[in-house]
């Protein structure tokens, strides 16, 4: 039997590329509170989402002083309340935490996004999500027509 020495750490390579989710439905911009609710919440999928810090974008337009905030999952990312003087329009960034006491913040499939706002009116809009994956595809759906 003979003995292997190594002297540089073994590894392995493990994918992880940065990747982003636009939400198509708040293009146009939503407002909060509604004659519905007083929240609006969005479902999707991160594909390949591993536990690093990942960052939202989105901007809003405010009328009065409201409060508002914005969680993912587990994990509020904002809460603000709006005082006289601040700009009429804004965009944010926040950092959305790697974990949570629950686990990961994000993940591949079953994340939800909410909005929240009361004491005036808040319209939310252009939400964009970057994050950390470990797959570099992503799958299309193929679709097939015949022609006679």
């Amino acid at each position: 039997m003979s003995n292997i020495q190594v002297h540089r750490p073994l590894t392995i390579e493990q994918t992880e590329v940065a990747r982003y989710l636009a939400l198509e439905q708040t293009a146009a911009g939503f407002t909060l509170p509604s004659a519905e609710s007083s929240d609006r919440h969005f479902f999707f999928s991160l594909p390949g989402a591993v536990a690093l810090p990942a960052v939202i974008y989105y901007r809003t337009r405010h009328t009065g002083t409201p409060a508002f905030s914005v969680r993912i999952n587990d994990a509020t990312v904002t809460q603000y309340n709006f005082v006289n003087g601040d700009e009429a329009e804004r965009t944010w960034h926040e950092i959305v935490p790697a974990h949570t006491a629950g686990g990961p913040t994000l993940r591949p499939d079953g994340n939800e996004l909410v909005f929240f706002a009361r004491d005036g009116s808040v319209t939310f809009g252009d939400v964009v999500i970057l994050y950390a994956s470990n797959q570099t595809t992503v799958q299309v759906p193929i679709v097939i027509t015949t022609h006679p």
